[in-house]
């Protein structure tokens, strides 16, 4: 196990590069761009350690470097608590999914269909090929039916915030409940209750140090990413803990 934990955190920490290519693509409004991630400044290719461009060495922003850690720590994260290696590579496809999604929300408040279509498409066809070899057709029916009620409950509250909450967002919980679905119903629970617990409180934060107003829109798919994440790798425990 230690072992497949390992290469996760060697493969995300590579998968970073890539990460912060399409996260800069997609800022800059430009095509698909899965490797060689360019300066802010000068268009340039980045360095190794992606802190400064290669041409003239423009320092970059703080998170492009750090994809790379974040990367890595959410890969192992997500391997240590796979059902089984079969799975394995859709869960991958799937944290890296949650990693850039969460980056071009908090960039640009949108979450593109670009990335999340194909993460959803490639990371929901391995998963049911690792379940069929697995031989376990209750968690492909459970993943597929924990998508569906995420999904279901995020567009119902979608009508009914009028603009409140983006069809991205309900997009998105469709891919996170197929996930945290397909290892049980309690982290499926956690996930879809997290996102809304973690964006209350960072809302609340924001407001009582005035980082925010009332009025300024803070993107939620971020605290839906970082929910499903937390139910993934430790759904299961919190579920325990709460029902003791």
């Amino acid at each position: 196990m230690w072992v497949s934990v390992l290469l996760s955190v060697v493969v995300g920490a590579i998968a970073g590069r890539s990460i912060a290519a399409e996260v800069s693509a997609h800022r800059k409004q430009r095509p698909d761009r899965w490797w060689d991630p360019e300066c802010d400044v000068c268009d340039g290719s980045l360095t190794a350690t992606m802190i400064r461009c290669t041409p003239e060495g423009h320092p970059q922003r703080v998170m492009t470097p750090l994809l790379t850690v974040i990367s890595g720590i959410t890969f192992g994260a997500v391997a240590s608590a796979v059902p089984s290696l079969w799975v394995l590579p859709a869960y991958l496809v799937f944290a890296a999914a949650m990693v850039t999604l969460t980056v071009t929300d908090l960039d640009t408040k949108l979450i593109p269909n670009r990335i999340l279509g194909p993460a959803t498409a490639i990371s929901g066809t391995a998963l049911i090929v690792g379940g069929l070899i697995d031989a376990d057709i209750s968690a492909v029916v459970r993943g597929a039916a924990g998508g569906l009620i995420y999904f279901g409950g995020m567009f119902l509250l979608a009508l009914i915030a009028r603009g409140g909450l983006g069809f991205g967002d309900v997009k998105l919980a469709f891919l996170i409940g197929v996930f945290a679905g397909y290892i049980g119903w309690g982290p499926l629970v956690v996930a879809a209750v997290g996102g809304f617990l973690i964006g209350g409180l960072v809302a609340i934060v924001l407001l009582v140090t005035r980082l925010s107003r009332r009025k300024d829109s803070i993107p939620f798919g971020p605290f839906m990413t970082l929910a499903g994440i937390i139910a993934v790798v430790f759904g299961d425990d919190i579920t325990r803990w709460y029902l003791r």
